[in-house]
């Protein structure tokens, strides 16, 4: 278990050669195992010798295990290598427009236990407090031996800073207006004494997608993380910024005649982690009364969210379906900045948000193609996360699963 002093984010450039040859090795064993030996050194270009050496290694600290007996074209048979998934075990914490997630994982990214709760409204400590409470109920009923637990991942909402490892809400950002600085590793480690990595929600969520989902297969990719933030990933790399808080776009679009539009800040009040869709519901309600919206609440509209208005779409309303377009609209307004600014190969949509289905998905296609420049577009994929609501999670364990792999 690496020391709380050794607690960070890691970037390539930080990488001593000692790290970076870990990593490469043990990214490809996750990738591609069972694999041989030989294998591993022609696909990461690392001589065998070398690779022998760290894999013998890594058998010894029972990091990888060997499996079998691969096919030989002639003379001695390579054996072959995997990770040994139960070598240690990692936590991953996130929260989604609706619920928050605390997930256990081994070292191939499996879950083995979950717990799901709905995300409470309050900022600050309190919020915080509410996921250390999710993690304890999450070791307590999986009984996982906390000494093989490497570390706990926290994918956070907010402006995160990394040199201070602390986590600002501010004004408007939730629906308390609140403005605190809170030390969420610190209240973590005191609690858990485990070693504790905190990162924005979207940047985890991106990592997640690239580490734990299909692989991406590519060097650029967003990933918009609902309404408020996103995950930039260039050259292969999570970009964080200088202090870690890039990728915060709290401004929203509104249209100021048909020729054009003004942006206005999230302090204006028009901002939301659902791109306004609760809301749009709840003001539609007497004008549209037969609405499976509504049956679906049994009249209730203000206990309205996402995936009401997604249900009743699905059941072919014609409002939830006006309501996901609009929002999907306003996304791709909001997206077409990015995608001309950064040019990625895909955009990925997740943080509770794809869940609006294919009136909100091909709204933000067609809205992103019509408001960006065509060659910004040319080779663009737009697509829902393939992690759904654990990416964030899934990406804070994937985290500490490249923290093990550089540290062992």
């Amino acid at each position: 278990m690496p020391t709380l002093s050794k607690r960070r984010l890691l970037d390539q450039i930080e990488l001593n050669d000692h790290e970076k040859k870990n990593l490469q090795i043990l990214d490809t064993i996750r990738k591609k195992g069972p694999v041989a030996r030989a294998e591993i050194s022609r696909l990461i270009g690392l001589n065998i010798v070398t690779v022998t050496s760290y894999v013998d290694q890594y058998i010894k600290k029972s990091v990888i295990k060997e499996v079998g007996i691969d096919v030989s074209s002639g003379g001695r048979k390579p054996t072959l290598v995997d990770l040994n998934p139960a070598a240690v075990f990692v936590v991953g914490v996130g929260l989604n427009i609706v619920d928050m997630i605390a997930v256990l994982c081994n070292l191939k990214g499996d879950i083995i236990f979950s717990v799901k709760k709905e995300r409470p409204l309050q900022a600050g400590e309190a919020l915080v407090l509410s996921m250390t409470e999710l993690v304890k109920e999450l070791i307590e009923k999986s009984k996982v031996d906390t000494g093989k637990i490497h570390g706990i991942g926290i994918g956070i909402p907010g402006i995160f800073n990394r040199e201070t490892s602390t986590v600002r809400w501010p004004v408007g950002l939730l629906k308390e207006d609140l403005s605190i600085s809170v030390s969420i590793h610190g209240i973590f480690e005191e609690k858990f004494g485990i070693p504790t990595f905190v990162d924005n929600d979207a940047n985890a969520a991106v990592f997640g997608e690239e580490w734990y989902g299909r692989g991406l297969g590519v060097q650029h990719a967003i990933y918009l993380y609902s309404g408020s933030g996103c995950g930039l990933m260039i050259n292969g790399q999570i970009y964080r910024g200088a202090n870690g808080c890039a990728g915060e776009w709290l401004f929203d679009i509104q249209e100021e005649d048909p020729k054009g539009m003004v942006i206005e800040s999230y302090k204006s009040g028009i901002w939301s982690l659902d791109l306004g869709i609760a809301r749009r519901a709840i003001a539609l309600q007497k004008e549209n009364p037969a609405s499976k919206i509504y049956a679906l609440l049994n009249g209730n509209a203000k206990k309205a969210t996402v995936l009401t208005v997604s249900k009743a779409s699905e059941a072919g309303d014609m409002l939830a379906n006006q309501i996901l377009k609009e929002a999907g609209v306003k996304l791709g307004r909001k997206a077409a900045f990015l995608v001309n600014l950064f040019n990625p190969e895909i955009l990925i949509i997740g943080g509770g948000i794809e869940i609006g289905g294919a009136p909100f998905l091909d709204a933000v296609r067609d809205t992103v193609r019509q408001a960006s420049i065509p060659e910004a577009t040319d080779k663009l994929r737009i697509i829902p996360s393939q992690l759904g609501e654990n990416g964030v999670a899934l990406g804070a364990a994937a985290l500490v699963a490249q923290n093990y792999f550089i540290s062992v």
